[in-house]
């Protein structure tokens, strides 16, 4: 029997917000196994599935299968651990974080992608072929119903699903503050001679 390596996920549609277990055979990162995903299902067991709007109402089920079409956004609720030799500081040479906030219909994500440093963002978004831009710290702000942001360290946004997009700007470091000079040394008075009598 083979070990199966299992990401705890949340699937967020239009208005639905579905979570589960998600196996795989071979272990991959979250977004390269959606979006290698040949099957047009992406299977769940111990699944979840609520609206949106109330999540308090939640119905459990053992298995589910979730539209890859209808899917804006997969977020990594518990990764699975990657085997001892998995190679992730390799894939991360030469790329440069980038944070930026990402418009759906039904909500605004921000987070953190990472691109080749030769490359502006208009290009580097003409080159995505994957159908699921891979985030890491991931704030997701639903536009209706005034429900609080869901914060996760990793996820996946749809590409089709983007309506617009803007790199956020890092704060650049603060210039160091000069210190003052240090206070001068005072000269001891100079005796005055002594009055002759």
């Amino acid at each position: 029997m083979t070990d199966m390596f299992t990401h705890r996920v949340e699937i967020f549609t239009q208005s639905l917000v579905i979570a589960g277990s998600y196996d795989l055979a071979i272990y991959r990162r979250m977004s390269d196994a959606i979006n290698g995903e040949q099957r047009r299902y992406i299977p769940l067991r111990d699944s979840s599935i609520a609206p949106l709007e109330r999540l308090s109402q939640a119905q459990r089920v053992p298995n589910l299968l979730v539209d890859r079409q209808d899917t804006i956004l997969v977020a990594t609720v518990e990764e699975a651990l990657p085997p001892p030799d998995y190679p992730r500081e390799e894939q991360l040479r030469g790329v440069v974080p980038v944070a930026a906030m990402f418009f759906t219909e039904a909500f605004v994500v921000r987070g953190t992608f990472h691109k080749r440093p030769d490359l502006t963002l208009p290009e580097m978004l003409e080159r995505i072929t994957d159908d699921f831009i891979p985030l890491s710290h991931v704030q997701v702000f639903p536009l209706l119903g005034g429900s609080a942001p869901i914060s996760r360290d990793f996820g996946a946004l749809a590409r089709e699903k983007v309506v617009a997009l803007y790199p956020i700007a890092e704060p650049k470091p603060a210039a160091p503050v000069p210190m003052p000079p240090p206070p001068a040394a005072e000269e001891p008075a100079a005796e005055e001679p002594a009055a002759e009598e």
